[in-house]
């Protein structure tokens, strides 16, 4: 069941893709075909975004939550899924909360994932993008890593760590991939924008957390002790529980992980800052350029 479900989302996502790469680039959405020429001037994105998104997520970071939620749980949940697709698990994530996962791997998964991450570095590659060529290498290694050097429960630490590392790993690609056009040359000329100011404040949330979570780990993860028998289905409280870890051993490793993704973000942005040219045609493939 939880396979026809994941093949029909991917039927229908590939679909949506198909129809809005049809509808040419009057609904901003669609591909830069060959006849089009070059991407409209209204493309051109000021050096100031990314800070100014930053800096709303500072601001918004303790009503966060309540604000993003269906950001922030489809970052968590699909983390968890990510992580079990590149094992060859097949999982589904829900915006309530929970991804819903077959402890059983499936070489067509893992067929059909090899596939796509193919597909990906090839448009990659052939598109000069090196946002996703980055992204492609690091999901390959996952991949790698998972089907023919973890052991099972390695695997499954990793399905659980991979909930709270989403919050971290999808912003820290979505801020970069601002400046970037999809696969395909895929339009997104408005979308980014809204895009954009989620990640920036799900990456700042996240950061906000597992600081204040750091101090005490023990009690400052979930608010209680992580022993408490009510928190036994929480990710890192399974951790804890089935697999050895410590409280402060996986805030240390998201703290970690939050700092990589700091770090990569400004790495791309300031690539962008040098990058930027004086010249007004944009380049369809390359990080869009400001006057």
């Amino acid at each position: 069941m939880i396979a026809f479900i994941c093949l029909l989302a991917l039927g229908i996502m590939i679909y949506v893709y198909l129809l809005l790469t049809g509808s040419g680039g009057g609904f901003s959405l669609g591909r830069l075909d060959e006849q089009g020429g070059a991407p409209p001037a209204a493309l051109r994105t000021s050096p100031w975004a990314v800070p100014l998104a930053l800096a709303a997520g500072w601001l918004l970071k303790d009503i966060w939550w309540l604000l993003g939620f269906p950001f922030h749980f489809m970052c968590h949940e699909v983390g968890h899924s990510l992580v079990a697709w590149l094992g060859g698990c097949w999982s589904f994530p829900i915006i309530a909360g929970l991804a819903v996962t077959d402890p059983d791997p499936s070489l067509f998964l893992s067929a059909l994932v090899a596939g796509i991450l193919a597909w990906a570095s090839w448009q990659a590659v052939k598109n000069r993008n090196p946002l996703l060529l980055f992204c492609c290498a690091l999901l390959a290694s996952g991949f790698f890593y998972l089907q023919f050097i973890a052991a099972p429960e390695t695997l499954w630490q990793f399905i659980l760590f991979g909930g709270h590392a989403g919050e971290f790993f999808f912003p820290a690609l979505l801020i970069p991939a601002f400046y970037y056009r999809g696969p395909l040359n895929w339009r997104w000329d408005w979308l980014r924008y809204p895009v954009l100011a989620a990640a920036a404040c799900e990456l700042v949330f996240a950061w906000s957390f597992w600081l204040k979570a750091g101090i005490d780990p023990v009690t400052g993860i979930y608010g209680v002790n992580i022993s408490d028998g009510s928190m036994a289905d929480m990710d890192i409280a399974r951790l804890v529980a089935q697999f050895g870890w410590t409280a402060r051993l996986a805030a240390d490793r998201f703290l970690l992980l939050g700092k990589t993704a700091w770090a990569f973000v400004a790495i791309f942005y300031i690539w962008f800052l040098l990058r930027r040219s004086p010249e007004p045609a944009v380049d369809p493939v390359s990080p869009v350029n400001d006057k």
